[in-house]
């Protein structure tokens, strides 16, 4: 049974992936071919990259202020 499950499950691996191939073309013209992806990938790092750094100072504010509580 346990083999019918992992050929089960390799075949329908192996569907998606042959159903990745076919990517839309309007997407690779439009974006990619007009340097508009690039921009959107700038975006969504900019975006993470100021998540990121307000995660760390209040990380470290709250470090601070537990330290003052415990004195």
């Amino acid at each position: 049974m346990r083999s019918l499950t992992t050929i089960f499950t390799l075949l329908l691996l192996s569907h998606f992936a042959h159903a990745q191939d076919a990517a839309p073309n309007w997407l690779e013209h439009t974006l990619y071919g007009s340097g508009k992806l690039n921009v959107v990938i700038l975006v969504i790092g900019v975006i993470l990259a100021s998540i990121g750094g307000w995660m760390f100072t209040m990380d470290r504010r709250l470090k601070r202020m537990e330290d003052q509580l415990k004195k």
